[in-house]
Formats: structure tokens, C-alpha cells, sequence
């Protein structure tokens, strides 16, 4: 039967109109179906809005209410981020299905691209969906199997806060097949012990391609697990199983990742310094030792400088910067390096060369701008640039 009574639906910050049926709209989604049973309405259009959604995003969930995929072919392959925007927004309205449907989506794509979400992606999905979801057990299991698998796993546990780490320790530790390569580290070892050699080797993208001569990341996440390692003899075969030939394809550099010039985007860029302001806030005792004050807003009775906020008249901290770059307040780079030298430039003000608090700057700043200096080597990294 025809539904006259429709939901206008405005999308994202621009507001774009999406139409849909009520009634349509109500089965699908227990979210609308309560707001609506809540809010009786007689009007022929209905208007409600999701400011922070994404248009595509949006476009995705809709396409999956009318034909129950959530990308209309393999030609158009969405990227891990957009799914992950997917997932969240079917969870938050209750969209039957759609949820499985976006796992079953990314799995695909993994087969279909041989990429794994990177590490700024997995931190995300771990700050932004509840405990135990099936989008973050999905996501860790795919990060511990290439964690015992790849030769770039050291890079990859730096990149990841403390939290995320120790629940990947537990999820290796149930990967009950043995690697049919030579013996690596166990789970424990994984995790950096030289906490001085605080690396930027990975990056901002949202995919990480992981080396592919010690891992079986090539099997569908939904399959059996990986085969039980055979014999001796039949190492070297083994070791390659999933793959077309045995022989290593050789390293070679890519620009995909990058935009015009081979230039890194700005949102590649601004990922990196998020990742980036996170490691300095979260540690490991490296950065510790060196944000000291610089971690929190000065409190001029608290420290002992009341006179701070009269010498010092646009204070900054990393406190306020992981803040703002939480909210999105950061349009670019730049914006980014400006407040980072606004509290650089603050502490020289405030202080003098004899005091303590001019040498914890002096070597913040120098430890900053050599972890800066390694962006392009981070993103080139995290987008998959090392190649195969």
C-alpha cells in the first residue's frame, strides 16, 4: 500500500533532505519508531534531523533500508572510515541489520583490497562504540592477527594507547593456531620495552597494509582460523598458502595515498597530528617524562605564579589542544602548530634560562619537531607505501 506520510530527514551540517516513508522508516528503525510513538505528528512531512552524520554515511544506511547491501558494487568501495560511520550511525538509530550487514561490508573489502583499518581507526572505534561491540571485536581481531604476524608490528603496538594494547594482548593470546613461519615473540614481547625509542613509524590513514609473508590476513575474518602449521619440510609452502605465488612481491613505492604532488591531505595530515598529541599525552614514560606541566592549563595560585595570566595573555597547553582537536576545531596543520608554538612561545616568556621549566621546553619543542619532521615516513606507512 502507498505510504503518503513521509520523514524528511536533514543530514549533516549542510542539512541535506532525505525523504523516506514513516511507516517505512518506523519498522526499520527502533530508534524512529519510539521518537514517533513518543512524538505524534498528523503532518503529511515529518522533519527530523542528524546534524552529525555524514551525508554519505547517511547514503550508505539508506541505500541498505531499500535493497539490504550497504554498497551498491565492488566497484565503489567505501573506506574503513565511512563504514565505521555506518556501524555507529545503525547502532544509534536500531536499524535491523545493518550493523552485521557493515561488518560483513568491511570484511569484503579487506578481501577485496588486502588493507586492515590503520591505527588512528581502531583508537577510534575504541573511543566511539560500547564495550564488547562486534565492530571493535571484529577490528581487534583483524589488529592481532597482524600484530603476530607482521614484521611491522612494533610500529603498529607504539601507535596504539595503552588501553587498546592490553585488550589486543588478550585477543593474540586467543588466536589458538601457531604461525607457519619462523617463531615470533609472544604477546607479552609485543609490547615496546624501550620506552626511549618512541618511533612514528605509522600513520594517519585509514588503511594499514600489513606484510603479507608472515600473516594469513588474506582468510575471510568470518572462516575457520588459520591452518595448523605442517611439518618441517613443508614450511616454506605453508607460509604462502593463501597467497597466488610463493615468491615475495617486492617492495615498491605508491602514491595512492597521497593527493596532488604527492602531497599528503590535510585530513592525512591533521590525522597525524591527533595520533601524535595523543602519544605525548598517553605516554608511553618517554613522553612522560617530557610534558610534565605542559599537560594541563597553568593555575596560577595552584603553581605559584600568580602573575602567569598577566604576563601570559593567551595561555595554551596540550590538555587544551587534544580538546580542541577532539572537537574538530583544527582546520588544518597549521592551525595545529600554531597553539603548540603559542605554549612554546608562553613558557619562554614566562620563564628564564635558568630556570627548570626553560630546559623542559627546550627539550619538549626539540622532541616535538623531530617527531613532526617524520609525518610524510608516518602517513607513507599507515597508507601502505611500504608496499608489499
Amino acid at each position: 500500500q502507498p505510504h503518503p506520510i513521509f520523514v524528511i530527514i536533514f543530514v549533516g551540517p549542510e542539512q541535506m533532505p532525505f525523504g523516506i516513508q514513516k511507516d517505512f522508516l518506523c519498522a526499520k528503525s527502533t530508534h524512529y519508531k519510539q521518537f514517533f510513538s513518543e512524538n505524534p505528528s498528523e503532518e503529511i512531512e515529518n522533519m527530523v534531523k542528524l546534524p552529525d552524520t555524514p551525508v554519505e554515511v547517511f547514503a550508505f544506511a539508506q541505500n541498505f533500508l531499500y535493497t539490504g547491501r550497504v554498497f551498491p558494487s565492488e566497484n565503489e568501495l567505501p573506506s574503513y572510515e565511512m563504514l565505521v560511520g555506518v556501524w555507529k550511525l545503525g547502532h544509534e538509530l536500531g536499524i535491523d541489520g545493518l550493523c552485521d550487514a557493515t561488518l560483513k561490508a568491511m570484511s569484503e573489502c579487506r578481501r577485496l583490497t588486502d588493507r586492515i583499518p590503520a591505527a588512528p581507526l581502531l583508537v577510534q572505534v575504541w573511543n566511539d562504540t560500547p564495550e564488547g561491540s562486534s565492530i571493535r571485536k571484529l577490528l581487534l581481531s583483524w589488529a592481532a592477527e597482524y600484530m603476530r604476524f607482521s614484521e611491522s608490528r612494533a610500529e603498529f603496538a607504539r601507535s596504539l594507547p595503552q588501553e587498546v594494547l592490553s585488550e589486543l594482548v588478550v585477543a593474540m593470546s586467543d588466536l589458538n593456531t601457531a604461525p607457519a613461519v619462523p617463531p615470533q615473540p609472544s604477546p607479552s614481547a609485543l609490547i615496546p620495552q624501550r620506552r626511549g625509542a618512541h618511533l612514528l613509524e605509522a600513520d594517519e590513514g585509514d588503511e594499514f597494509q600489513p606484510t603479507k609473508k608472515q600473516r594469513y590476513s588474506d582468510i575471510h575474518p568470518s572462516t575457520s582460523a588459520p591452518p595448523a602449521p605442517k611439518p618441517a619440510s613443508a614450511k616454506k609452502a605453508a607460509a604462502r598458502q593463501s597467497l597466488p605465488t610463493a615468491k615475495p612481491t617486492p617492495k615498491r613505492r605508491s602514491n595512492v595515498a597521497f593527493g596532488v604532488n604527492n602531497e599528503p591531505t590535510t585530513a592525512q595530515k591533521l590525522n597525524f597530528c591527533s595520533d601524535l598529541l595523543t602519544r605525548m599525552l598517553s605516554g608511553p614514560g618517554f613522553w612522560t617524562r617530557l610534558v610534565g606541566a605542559f599537560k594541563q592549563p597553568v593555575n596560577p595560585v595552584a603553581d605559584g605564579v600568580p602573575d602567569y595570566l598577566e604576563k601570559i595573555k593567551k595561555p595554551m597547553d596540550l590538555g587544551t589542544m587534544k580538546a580542541k582537536m577532539d572537537r574538530k576545531e583544527y582546520h588544518d596543520e597549521h592551525e595545529f602548530l600554531a597553539d603548540m608554538n603559542q605554549m612554546f612561545t608562553n613558557c619562554y616568556t614566562y620563564w628564564n634560562k635558568r630556570d627548570p621549566m626553560w630546559a623542559a621546553c627546550e627539550k619538549l619543542q626539540k622532541t616535538f619537531e623531530e617527531k613532526y619532521a617524520q609525518m610524510h615516513k608516518w602517513i607513507s606507512k599507515m597508507e601502505g607505501d611500504e608496499g608489499l
